[in-house]
């Protein structure tokens, strides 16, 4: 065996051991997906367009069938271009779908932990050293809670690009610059979030050098310290230089490309997250000891800080091995001499920590979250798969001082025992996975509900458009997504981060949902011919398993008006309501009649303000079994002397006997408060 090879028995090893105990466990070999029928599916959809469009049966990478009419859609969405190669190649040599997706998540594990390790090694590591830092970074509890997220789980290029860029900071290096941007750049194109985490650390240890030249024994002052970079640039030669201003402009133009889809959609729906959306995602200090789903540190279970919201964003404890492993590399670092690059990296880690850190509403990222790029990213705890390097980094240095204290053979027992609790720990947490027999089984059931409605299926041209059936909403979007991929056709159905104008998340049955998003469409998308161009796309589209369309939908537009004003008391009792309950169906038909002389608005103001159905169920005595959480939008204007009936499904609780609807208009009153006085429409169950 040679040298080369001997040195990577052990790391080949140490992957080995860990990928088949914990997630060849998790997954039960090819049985179990990672992630749910929900967004696994979602991610799973964009690889395979990805390849069938490298196969000629899509036509679109940025516009997907999906969401007819509006272009750009993919745009919603991370588009998994810079990892999909493990995908096309397993589809290419014959695995299906499903089954490709899962090698695919798994070669993930190999690149993230082959990227690590490199970057470790190169930072002076032993094999043991980095051994154990590359099992961190790739395999550690917060990589497992975002499991369902699968858009995170390639992170190859965040270790090369920090390494690179904090050689680059600390040895003026402009070829290591050159580097580190090439790996941000695949990072982006592997996942937009985590190449956004990978340059804010970058960003942020660019900071740290200069505060840590500003505070050292000797002070540097900023414009000294940036003129040791110009320096180191014009000691290159002219072919050098020029190299590598080819080589950035290459990586721009490449970033160009990625972003410049993203562009168009934040120019068309616009792309920024509210404050109120970001705040409920940034870290609190109790967020970095949550691990529910483990089997030991999910002591902090639901009964502790039941306050936190989106809890299932917050799981971001690292693991007790990899935790005091940190401790004792950062307590070695304090104590003795270490590179400057290691400081950077730590530093960054810190800052991340610091400026993202929410106590009690206040978060000094208040003032960067408006910033480009930025303003897009709502998750911010998910930057926890990023300060894995530097956790790793610092278990580095601790296994490596040890071997200087204890010598080879003490640190490989301990290194090995420390391996084995780390494996053992990660063993214990329960990651979500669904069975691959139910997204099988829901293709099967979706095709049926199809055909049972289509026996000779559709043209190539027509835009299938599928009813919500047995739920969730998103798995039912998601059937129908598939199926038009599958059958080469559009589809109205989407599910994604976003909605597209005029579109409901759950429309369950209510064909009025077609004429909405045309409508939606035609906002964004004005002409002079909009009736004409309504009826066109409207014909095209093949409603499957819808309640009764009727034709006005097909043969004129309806008009959605964002709510101007405020309506009074007086003005809502001229709009009158009754319900009927279709036990049978799951569903509800409210009839909505304007008995006044003004128009209600039926779409959503930029303050939030709208009117909207909602309703409850009652016991047998009376009592409510859920409040007037429910929502159904108003499919179009209500105008003078006009009426609407609106189809709502239904999640009817054990010993429901009645259902009451009354209306809302939102931030403003309820139309059964006592100063309005509608009463609330009543229907009876069995």
């Amino acid at each position: 065996m040679t040298k080369f090879a001997t040195k990577l028995f052990f790391p080949i090893f140490v992957f080995l051991v860990a990928f088949f105990l914990v997630p060849w466990q998790h997954f039960d070999g090819f049985n179990r997906i990672p992630g749910d029928i929900g967004d696994a599916r979602l991610n799973n959809y964009f690889l395979e367009n990805i390849y069938l469009f490298l196969s000629g049966a899509s036509s679109s990478l940025w516009h997907p069938s999906f969401y007819y009419p509006f272009p750009w859609v993919l745009g919603f969405s991370d588009n998994l271009f810079g990892s999909s190669p493990a995908y096309i190649l397993a589809r290419f040599f014959g695995a299906p779908a499903d089954t490709a997706f899962q090698i695919w998540f798994m070669f993930g594990y190999v690149v993230n932990f082959g990227a690590a390790y490199w970057a470790l090694r190169h930072l002076g590591g032993t094999e043991i050293a980095a051994s154990v830092g590359a099992l961190i970074f790739a395999f550690a509890l917060p990589s497992m809670a975002h499991m369902g997220h699968a858009q995170l789980h390639y992170r190859a290029g965040i270790p090369l690009a920090l390494l690179f860029f904090v050689e680059f900071l600390a040895l003026h290096r402009w070829k290591a610059l050159l580097v580190s941007f090439a790996w941000l750049v695949s990072q982006f194109y592997a996942g937009v979030y985590m190449g956004f985490f990978a340059l804010l650390m970058m960003m942020l240890a660019m900071i740290v050098h200069f505060v840590m030249a500003r505070v050292a024994p000797v002070p540097i002052a900023f414009r000294t310290e940036l003129g040791k970079f110009f320096e180191s640039w014009n000691t290159l030669s002219s072919p050098h230089k020029n190299g590598l201003i080819f080589g950035f402009a290459v990586l721009v133009g490449a970033l160009l490309l990625l972003f410049w889809p993203y562009l168009q959609v934040t120019k068309l729906y616009g792309g920024s997250r509210s404050w109120s959306d970001i705040r409920t995602m940034l870290p609190r200090p109790q967020s970095y000891i949550l691990s529910d789903q483990h089997f030991i540190w999910s002591v902090w279970g639901d009964g502790a800080f039941p306050e936190l919201p989106m809890r299932h964003e917050h799981q971001m404890f690292v693991g007790m091995v990899p935790l005091l492993l940190a401790i004792a590399g950062l307590i070695i670092a304090v104590r003795h001499s270490v590179p400057r690059v290691i400081w950077l990296l730590v530093g960054s880690m810190g800052a991340i920590i610091l400026v993202t850190l929410n106590i009690g509403g206040f978060s000094l990222w208040y003032l960067f979250h408006g910033l480009p790029l930025a303003s897009a990213i709502r998750a911010m705890t998910r930057f926890d798969q990023v300060i894995l390097f530097p956790i790793a980094v610092l278990a580095m240095i601790a296994i490596d001082y040890l071997r200087q204290r204890v010598g080879i053979r003490a640190t490989f027992a301990i290194s090995c025992a420390l391996i084995s609790l780390c494996i053992a720990e990660m063993m214990n947490y329960n990651p979500g996975t669904s069975a691959k027999s139910e997204w099988r089984d829901r293709s099967v059931a979706v095709e049926a509900f199809f055909l049972d409605k289509f026996p000779e299926g559709v043209s190539p041209e027509a835009v299938i458009f599928i009813a919500q059936r047995d739920g969730p909403f998103y798995a039912d979007e998601l059937d129908a997504m598939w199926l038009g991929l599958r059958r080469g056709v559009a589809t109205m159905n989407g599910y994604t981060g976003n909605l597209p104008p005029g579109a409901s998340w759950s429309f369950g049955s209510d064909c009025y949902e077609i004429a909405k998003r045309i409508a939606g469409y035609q906002r964004l998308f004005p002409s002079e011919t909009s009736d004409q161009d309504y009826k066109t796309m409207a014909a095209a589209v093949v409603p499957v398993g819808f309640d009764t369309c009727n034709q006005e939908i097909f043969d004129a537009p309806i008009t959605v008006t964002p709510l101007a004003t405020e309506y009074s008391p007086e003005e809502v009792r001229d709009l009158t309501y009754t319900v009927t309950w279709f036990q049978t169906d799951s569903r509800a038909v409210v009839t909505l009649k304007n008995a006044g002389q003004h128009m209600f608005a039926a779409g959503v103001s930029p303050e939030g303000r709208a009117l909207r159905l909602s309703w409850r169920f009652l016991d047998a005595n009376g009592q409510p079994l859920s409040g007037w959480e429910n929502r159904k939008d108003l499919p179009y204007d209500i105008l003078p002397g006009n009426s609407v009936d609106i189809s709502v499904p239904l999640i009817v609780p054990t010993g429901a006997r009645e259902l009451e609807v009354s209306m809302v208009q939102e931030g403003v009153f309820w139309f059964h408060d006592s100063f309005v006085g509608i009463e609330p429409a009543k229907a009876y169950g069995n």
